[in-house]
C-alpha cells in the first residue's frame, strides 16, 4: 500500500485555502475505478479501488466539499493508498485512473474523521500459568497503532464470553492474579487508549483446579553483556517465582560446569575476572509451587577485549597513557547544562544521587571508554561519589589498579558544589591507598557500556 507523504499542516492549509479558491468539479465517468468505502482509524485513512485496464497510474483527489478537490496526489500504478487527515472533520475523495485514452474518475467517497487518536494494536503471545492458587498472565505488549495506556482482561466461562469479569490492567507485560476461584476460564486481553480498544489477543483456555495447581513457569532467557574479564547477565522477573538458576557449560547442551542459584527478587548476576572462552548458559525459573522451566540456551564469549567504542591504543610496555585533558571540558559543560544534577550529587543528602557522576562517565566514554568509576581504598563495593578513573595501561578495565584518579566535584557535599578536574592519583598513593577501576554501579544504574553523546 502506498502512503501519501503529505504534511498534515500543509494539507490542512491547502484544504482550507481551497474553500475560497476556484476548484474543478470532477464528474464520474463510466470505465473509471470503483473506490471502496475507506477504512478510517483515528486520522489514518486507507483507500482501495478496482483496477482499470491500461491504467498507468492513479491520482487520488481529496477535499472538504463534495465534488471539489483541492489536493491531488499521483500514487503510481497501485490499487491502494493511505493518508493522514490533518484535523477532525468530514472529507471527500475519489481516485482517477490515468490511461493512454484519458483520465477516468471513480465514484466519490465520504471520509468521516472523528478523532486524531489511534487505537492500539492487539497484544500478542498471551499465555496463562498456574502457580498454586495464583494465575500468572504474560503477553507481548502491543506494537503498531496508537500507544496503549493500559490493558483490559476479559474472562468468560465459554469461548468469546466475558461473563466472569472484565478487569483493567496497568501497562506492563505480565500480571499475577492471586486467589483465583477453581474453574475453567477463557481469557482474552485487549490494549486500550483514549481512542478505544484494540482487537482481542489470542484466547487462552485456563483451568484452576480445586486447591490450586502447578504448571511450568514461563521460560525466560537472559542477555549477556561481557566486556574485558567482566560479564553481566540480565533477565526480566517472573511474578511468583521462588528463585532462578543459571547453568553454564563449555559446549552447546554440554555438561554443567557451573550452577548459580539466584533469589526470587534477582534480575541480574555479574562475574568479575571471568575465564576466557566461549560458554553457553540457560536460565531456569522456579515457581513456588515446585515446578521449573529452563529458557533457551544462550552463547557468549569472554575474550578479555575492551568493549566496542572509541579507545586510546595501549601504551608501550612499561609506560602510561597521558590523562586526557579534554575531560575537564566535558565536566564543565555538564555542570553548566545540569546544575540540578551537580547540586544533588551528594548521595548522603536528601534526594542525593550519583546521576551527575554517571552522566560525566557516559560522556567521557563517548570519547574514550577507558574511563570508569572508582572503588576507593581498593575496597570492592565502596564507591567514590565524586571520582572517575582512567585506565592508563594495557590491562583489562574492570578491577585494574593502573588508573588515574580524578576528582570531578569540588566542595562535594558542601553547600555549593562545583565542577572540578583534579588529578588525585599521586596524592592517593602518597596516602598509602589506591583506587580500583569499575563500571559495575554505572551499569546497574542503567547506563550503557557502549556510550554516545546524547544528553540524558
Amino acid at each position: 500500500m502506498t502512503k501519501l507523504r503529505v504534511s498534515p499542516t500543509g494539507l490542512l492549509a491547502v484544504l482550507l485555502a481551497g474553500l475560497v479558491s476556484a476548484s474543478v468539479m470532477v464528474t464520474a465517468q463510466s470505465g473509471g475505478p470503483v473506490l471502496a468505502a475507506p477504512v478510517v482509524a483515528g486520522p489514518n485513512v486507507t483507500f482501495a479501488w478496482t483496477a482499470v485496464p491500461d491504467a498507468t497510474a492513479y491520482v487520488l483527489r481529496a477535499g472538504v466539499v463534495p465534488g471539489v478537490y483541492q489536493i491531488a496526489v499521483n500514487v503510481g500504478n497501485t490499487l491502494s493508498a493511505g493518508a493522514a487527515a490533518p484535523a477532525v472533520g468530514t472529507y471527500y475523495a475519489r481516485v482517477e485512473a490515468v490511461t493512454p485514452s484519458g483520465t477516468f474518475p471513480s465514484n466519490e467517497v465520504t471520509i468521516p474523521v472523528t478523532t486524531l487518536s489511534v487505537p492500539p494494536a492487539a497484544p500478542t503471545n498471551f499465555e496463562a500459568f498456574v502457580n498454586g492458587r495464583t494465575a500468572l498472565l504474560t503477553w507481548t505488549p502491543s506494537t503498531g497503532g496508537g500507544n496503549p495506556t493500559g490493558y483490559v482482561l476479559h474472562a468468560g466461562s465459554t469461548s468469546g464470553a466475558s461473563d466472569q469479569g472484565v478487569f483493567p490492567i496497568a501497562l506492563g507485560s505480565q500480571l499475577a492474579v492471586p486467589n483465583v476461584n477453581p474453574g475453567n476460564y477463557f481469557l482474552r486481553l485487549f490494549a486500550v487508549n483514549g481512542a478505544g480498544a484494540s482487537p482481542a489477543s489470542n484466547e487462552v483456555p485456563f483451568n484452576m483446579p480445586a486447591g490450586g495447581g502447578c504448571s511450568e513457569p514461563p521460560a525466560r532467557t537472559f542477555t549477556a553483556a561481557p566486556f574485558g574479564r567482566y560479564i553481566q547477565f540480565l533477565w526480566s522477573p517472573v511474578p511468583g517465582a521462588s528463585g532462578y538458576r543459571l547453568d553454564f557449560s563449555a559446549t552447546p547442551g554440554g555438561p554443567v560446569i557451573l550452577s548459580q542459584p539466584m533469589p526470587a527478587n534477582a534480575t541480574q548476576f555479574a562475574v568479575t575476572g571471568a575465564p576466557l572462552g566461549t560458554f553457553y548458559g540457560t536460565l531456569t525459573t522456579q515457581f513456588s509451587c515446585g515446578s521449573q522451566k529452563a529458557g533457551a540456551e544462550v552463547g557468549f564469549t569472554i575474550d578479555g577485549a575492551p568493549p566496542p567504542g572509541p579507545r586510546a591504543a595501549n601504551p608501550p610496555a612499561g609506560q602510561r597513557l597521558p590523562l586526557p585533558g579534554w575531560g575537564a571540558d566535558i565536566v564543565r559543560q555538564l555542570a553548566a547544562e545540569r546544575p540540578d544534577l551537580l547540586n544533588q550529587s551528594c548521595h548522603e543528602a536528601p534526594g542525593g544521587n550519583n546521576r551527575f557522576m554517571f552522566e560525566v562517565v557516559r560522556r567521557l566514554r563517548a570519547r574514550d571508554n577507558r574511563f570508569g568509576l572508582n572503588w576507593k581504598r581498593g575496597l570492592f563495593g565502596d564507591l567514590s561519589q565524586d571520582i572517575v578513573n582512567y585506565n592508563y595501561s594495557s590491562d583489562s578495565d574492570e578491577g585494574t589498579t593502573n588508573v588515574y584518579i580524578v576528582d570531578i566535584i569540588g566542595g562535594h557535599c558542601g553547600p555549593r558544589p562545583s565542577w572540578a578536574w583534579i588529578d588525585q592519583t599521586e596524592a592517593t598513593r602518597s596516602a598509602g591507598t589506591r583506587g580500583v577501576w569499575t563500571l559495575l554501579p554505572y551499569i546497574q544504574a542503567g547506563f550503557p557500556i557502549v556510550s554516545d553523546q546524547t544528553p540524558q
